[in-house]
């Protein structure tokens, strides 16, 4: 009897113990990259207007808590902005921003942007008019330096180029 009492000790100590903490931590990355993921209900933009492009405003929203990926996703995009658009930024034709949505301060530009969570944003502004999108790819290429970066690049080279 003795035996079988130590025999199912050993089994939850080696194999239960070690499954129900990998199932906590599958849990906790998932509910992890669901705060830092989620898309945002950012305001749709019309593109009847057929002006040049006056301004167009790179925007990273992220959480007071922050994870790896957010951290590697603020590094990235302002090294493409600072590195690829330096002239445009010191022209103010491009203007990068890195806000806190938890942060009451920012309440007005987070509402703008329907912004909730770690997220980027480009807005074109042509004519006075705002034409907000919201790049979701970006996650897709976390830890891919190069994929990363020129999925940054293009959006807002883009957006400079856009005349309609």
């Amino acid at each position: 009897m003795a035996k079988v009492k130590m025999d199912r000790t050993v089994a939850v100590n080696t194999v239960i113990k070690p499954l129900w903490r990998f199932f906590l931590a599958c849990l906790a990355l998932c509910l992890m990259m669901v705060g830092c993921t989620a898309s945002s209900t950012a305001p749709e933009s019309s593109d009847t207007s057929s002006g040049s492009v006056d301004r167009v405003e790179v925007v990273y929203f992220h959480r007071a808590r922050r994870c790896s990926g957010c951290l590697y996703a603020e590094d990235r995009i302002r090294y493409t902005v600072e590195t690829y658009f330096g002239d445009e930024l010191a022209s103010g034709e491009v203007t990068f921003e890195v806000l806190d949505v938890e942060d009451e301060e920012n309440a007005t530009i987070v509402k703008k942007y329907g912004a909730f969570s770690s997220s980027l944003f480009i807005n074109t502004i042509r004519d006075g008019i705002d034409h907000i999108e919201e790049v979701r790819e970006i996650w897709y290429f976390l830890g891919n330096d190069e994929a990363f970066v020129e999925a940054v690049k293009s959006k807002i080279e883009k957006s400079l180029n856009e005349t309609d």
